[in-house]
Order: structure tokens, then sequence, then C-alpha cells
């Protein structure tokens, strides 16, 4: 029998502290953490655990060793409960001093390129104009990132674009040009200022590791223009690669805002690809709401603020 409206919301008689319990057991992998988390006794997050799975017809933990994992009815019910507790969030804050930046906590998930080149000023400036709001950088890759935001486990990503997600708000931000990067020591290449991409695949290559968002940006590239790169060496970050290529252990392609002060230093050589102009764009992801944070909105428009400086910059 179907039930009406509200018969369905009697049958399932789940509570905002059940949903918190379920939440800190699953980011625990523990009842005893959670219940420490929490300052509830283990028995009574137990009880209320079986009880919320007892409603809802299905295990949401699962325990295998004395290991606790989350079902895959678990993940959905978790990634609700999460969004609830971000809209019950979101509803203090526009209605608390919390609106006028006087506290709170922003979370920005970025790759290490993000970090190291992109991020740092524009926090610095936000920092110094609210100086209560608790700023956290966290650096994964960006799948593991889009998890994150999708869980409202961080608020704003920073990210190499395409995302396509249908509950994310995607804002292109920058476009960095990418450039051929050699030992200025490189026999070859050192004395030039162009390269055929043809001949990219006569060359070691030092890159980024697959899952990286920058280097599917290369493939598709390489792809393109035909061509089976000899890729010698993988590294996590751009920190990692220059020195490699510094000592002549292979040549890379980064973008070339990474390497201005090593080439202003005469550390490192940079050649431009002959007829093609290889980009990787740059962009903020949050999720879709019919509210955004002030504070959030507040880090959006220094991040667009910063980018519209430096393009008249560049200019000038």
């Amino acid at each position: 029998m179907k039930l009406a409206p509200v018969q369905f919301w009697y049958s399932i008689a789940v509570d905002l502290r059940q949903l918190e319990m379920a939440i800190a057991v699953a980011e625990n992998a523990s009842f005893t953490r959670a219940s420490q988390q929490l300052y509830v006794a283990q028995s009574a997050i137990s009880r209320k655990i079986k009880m919320l799975e007892e409603e809802l017809g299905e295990p949401i933990f699962k325990r295998v060793n004395k290991k606790i994992y989350v079902t895959p009815a678990g993940e959905t019910l978790l990634r609700y409960a999460r969004r609830i507790f971000l809209d019950m969030r979101n509803a203090k804050l526009e209605i608390s001093e919390i609106a006028h930046l006087e506290r709170g906590q922003l979370r920005v998930g970025a790759g290490m390129l993000a970090c190291t080149y992109i991020i740092p000023p524009v926090l610095e400036k936000f920092k110094a104009l609210h100086p209560r709001i608790d700023l956290e950088v966290i650096t994964a890759p960006t799948d593991a990132l889009l998890s994150k935001l999708n869980d409202n486990l961080i608020e704003l990503g920073v990210f190499t674009l395409p995302i396509k997600h249908t509950d994310l708000q995607v804002v292109p931000l920058i476009t960095e040009e990418m450039v051929v990067v050699t030992s200025p020591k490189h026999p070859v290449l050192s004395q030039r200022s162009k390269i055929n991409a043809e001949e990219l695949q006569n060359y070691p290559l030092i890159l980024f590791p697959k899952e990286a968002r920058t280097r599917n940006v290369l493939e598709e590239f390489f792809r393109d223009v035909g061509i089976a790169p000899r890729i010698v060496m993988e590294a996590e970050n751009v920190a990692l690669i220059k020195p490699l290529v510094k000592i002549d252990l292979g040549i890379s392609i980064i973008p070339l805002r990474s390497v201005s002060e090593e080439l202003q230093r005469g550390e490192l050589h940079c050649l431009k690809i002959k007829n093609h102009r290889l980009i990787r764009q740059v962009g903020l992801v949050y999720q879709k709401s019919e509210y955004i944070p002030k504070m959030l909105s507040e880090l959006i428009r220094l991040f667009k603020e910063a980018q519209s400086e430096s393009r008249l910059a560049a200019q000038s």
C-alpha cells in the first residue's frame, strides 16, 4: 500500500542525533573513537545505530575482523546526512553573526601546483581582511578532493578543468600556458626557443602521474598531435619535477608560471611548441546551492579580483 506523504515521514523515525552518530562512526571508522568525539557512551551509539538500521531496513555499517566499513546503503545515507547538516549550517549562517564574517571556518582543497602558485596570495589577503575566519588548505588528487567536496568536507576546490558534475558549480579562473622545460645544459634544446610537437617523442619526458588532471591535459594533446611520448619518470608535483629536469634527467611540460623564477635565474630553459598553444585552465569549484555563505562568496570574490589584477599587470 502506498503511504501518504505525512504517513511516510512518520514511518521513518530518524533524528539528527542518529545521523550525527553515523557520520562520526564513518569518519572515525570506530564506535569507540566516535563515542570519544561526541562524549557519548559507546553503548548508546551502538543502540542508536542499530535502531537506525532497523528503521532503514538495511545495515549501514559492516563489521569485519573488528574493523568498521560503510555499506553502500550507508554511503547513500551519509551523503544525504551531510547535506542535511550543511543546509542547517547554511541556515544558521544566514541569521547569525557569521554572515558578517566575524567568525567561522573555510576549507579549501587543491593540488600542489595551485597551493604553490595560485592560492597563497589570495588566502593571505583574505586572512588580513577577516582574521577571525579559520582557513584550512587540503592537498590531494583532484578526484579525492571532489569526493570531499561532495561530502561537504571542504567548501571550495581549485582544480584543473574541466570538471563535470551536476551538483557542482564551476567558475573558470585562470588560463595558464604550458611550455617545454629543459636543463640549460641540454645539448640540443637549450639553444632553441621552439620545438615541433613531433620532436617531443624523441626525448625522455618527466610528467605528472596519470591521475593528475594536468596530465590529462597533456595526454589529450599527445592524442591530438598523434605522438607516442617516451615517459621515463612521473613525479607528483612540479617541485619534484624541476630539479630532475635541472640535472638533465629528462625534459618536462609544465605551466610557465611555475618556472618563471628559475627561468629568470637561468636555472632552467623553456621552449614553446610550434603551431600549438598548449594551455590548462584552472577554476573554482563549489557546491550548487540557493545560498552561498558570505565567507565563501568573499573568498571567491578575492580569487576573481586577484586574477583580474594579474591580467591587467600582464597587459601593462
